[in-house]
C-alpha cells in the first residue's frame, strides 16, 4: 500500500511540473543548469533593419535564445540602431560584417581596416561596446585580411537563405542537418527575408526537443573551453573530445605534409579509436584522405576533423566510418588512407592513435547510450512513454530499481538532472 500511495505522490508530481512548466520552459531551465548542454550558435547577416530584424528578435526571445548579428555598416542608420539596441539588451552579440559588403581580398590594409573601423564605431555608440567578431563579405577572406582584421574570422554552416528559391522548409532541413554540438549557423535578417523567419519557426522547437541551447559567439568559446585563434575561419567550435582516451600507439612517418595509417589496425580498433595531431598550416587545418584508385569509380574522399584549434587536429572513428558507409565501401578496399592537406602547405607532426578505455560503469539516466546524461536522456524517455521514441537502454532509465520504466522514472530522471 505504502509503495503504491509513493507511485501515486511521484506521478502527481511528475504532472504537475510538466503543467507548471511547460516542456519548453523545463528544457530551458535543465539546458542552463546541464554542464553538458548541446551548444548552437545562430548567426545573422546584412542587417540591421526595421522589419526582418525585429521578427528574428521576437522568435528568439520566445525561446529564450541568444543569437549573434553582424551587421553592414552602411544599413546602420537612425531607424535601424533602435532594432540594433534593442538586440543588445536582449543579450544578443553584434558583430562585424564589413562597411560596404564587398569583395575584400583584394583590398589594401588601409581600405580593409577603414570597412572594420566604420562598423565597429556605429556599434559602439550605439551599445557602448566594440565587436567581436568579424565574418568576411562571401568568406572572401586573404592573408593581408586576416592580418589587418584584429578580430577572430567566422563563417559557419550554409543554409542557403540567401537563395530566393530555396524556400523556408528546404532552409529549416539544412539547419536541422548541420546541428551538432558546437555548430554555428549562418543565416541572414536582410529586410524581407521572410522565408528564413519561417525556417526558424520550423527548426528552433524541433532543435528544442534535441536538448540544443542557443548561445553567442562569445558564449561558445568560452563554454567549450576554447580561445579563438587568427588565421583560422570558424564553422564549428567543438570541445576537445579526448579527455578520457589513453594513448595506443604513436604513428610514425617519414613524411611532414602526408602520414599514412593502418587501414587494418582501424578497422580492428572499431568505434573505440581516435586519431590526434599536431599541425602548423598556413590556411586549413588537415584532413583524413580515403583514397581507391584501383577499380572504378576512383575514390578521393576528405575527411575534416571533428576538433581543430590550429595546432592539432582530432579525427573519430565515427566520422571515418560514417564516410565509409556513405561511400559504401569497407576499410580493406582502400588503396590508402592518410593524414594529409586540404589545400595549401601544411606541417604535420606528432600523430598518435588513442583508444578509449572500456569501461563497466554504467551511467543512471544515460538511456542514449552515449557516456553522457543530460536533458536529451530525458527528451528521449519522455518519448518513449508516448510511445513515439525507442530507448538504447532502458535499465539506465529504471531509477525505481522495480525492472518497470513509467512516469515514475521520468519524475526521478528530471530530479536528478536539476540537482546535478
Amino acid at each position: 500500500m505504502l509503495k503504491q500511495i509513493k507511485k501515486m505522490m511521484a506521478c502527481a508530481v511528475a504532472s504537475a511540473v510538466i503543467a507548471v512548466t511547460g516542456m519548453s520552459a523545463f528544457s530551458n531551465s535543465i539546458a542552463h543548469a546541464e554542464t553538458e548542454s548541446k551548444l548552437i550558435a545562430l548567426t545573422f547577416d546584412d542587417g540591421p533593419n526595421t522589419t526582418t530584424t525585429n521578427e528574428v528578435l521576437d522568435i528568439l526571445e520566445e525561446y529564450h535564445a541568444k543569437a549573434s548579428f553582424f551587421l553592414i555598416g552602411t544599413n546602420i542608420n537612425e531607424e535601424s540602431a533602435v532594432s540594433v539596441k534593442r538586440a543588445y539588451d536582449m543579450g544578443m552579440e553584434i558583430d562585424n560584417h564589413s562597411k560596404t559588403h564587398s569583395n575584400m581580398s583584394k583590398m589594401t590594409v588601409e581600405e580593409i581596416q577603414a570597412e572594420i573601423e566604420f562598423v565597429d564605431e556605429k556599434v559602439l555608440e550605439i551599445t557602448g561596446e566594440h565587436t567581436k567578431f568579424f565574418r568576411p563579405p562571401f568568406i572572401d577572406t586573404s592573408d593581408t585580411m586576416y592580418d589587418a582584421i584584429d578580430l577572430p574570422f567566422i563563417c559557419g554552416i550554409d543554409c542557403q537563405d540567401y537563395m530566393p528559391n530555396v524556400l523556408a522548409e528546404e532552409r529549416a532541413q539544412y539547419i536541422l542537418n548541420g546541428a551538432k554540438d558546437g555548430v554555428i549557423v549562418l543565416l541572414h535578417d536582410a529586410a524581407g527575408n521572410e522565408e528564413t523567419v519561417k525556417a526558424l519557426r520550423i527548426a528552433m522547437p524541433e532543435l528544442v526537443k534535441q536538448g540544443y541551447e542557443f548561445v553567442t559567439l562569445t558564449e561558445l568559446f568560452e563554454r567549450q573551453g576554447e580561445t579563438p585563434k587568427h588565421h583560422i575561419l570558424y564553422s564549428n567550435v567543438a570541445k576537445y573530445p579526448c579527455s578520457d582516451y589513453e594513448l595506443y600507439q604513436e604513428i610514425p612517418s617519414d613524411s611532414a605534409d602526408k602520414i599514412p595509417l593502418d587501414a587494418g589496425l582501424l578497422k580492428t580498433l572499431g568505434e573505440s579509436y581516435a586519431i590526434e595531431v599536431n599541425y602548423s598550416s598556413d590556411e586549413h587545418a588537415p584532413v583524413v584522405a580515403l583514397q581507391k584508385w584501383s577499380g572504378t569509380p576512383s575514390i578521393w574522399k576528405a575527411i575534416q576533423p571533428f576538433y581543430f584549434n590550429g595546432d592539432k587536429a582530432v579525427f573519430l572513428a565515427s566520422d571515418i566510418i560514417k564516410a565509409l558507409e556513405e561511400l559504401e565501401i569497407d576499410y580493406t578496399d582502400l588503396d590508402g588512407i592518410t593524414l594529409s592537406s586540404y589545400g595549401g602547405t601544411i606541417t604535420l607532426s606528432d600523430a598518435k592513435l588513442l583508444v578509449k578505455p572500456e569501461s563497466s560503469e554504467t551511467l543512471m539516466g544515460d538511456v542514449n547510450n552515449d557516456g553522457k546524461f543530460n536533458i536529451a536522456d530525458v527528451i528521449a524517455l519522455q518519448k518513449w512513454l508516448l510511445l513515439k521514441g525507442s530507448l538504447e537502454n532502458w535499465k539506465n532509465a529504471d531509477f525505481n530499481g522495480d525492472k518497470i520504466v513509467n512516469i515514475v522514472d521520468l519524475a526521478l530522471m528530471k530530479q536528478k538532472l536539476l540537482q546535478s
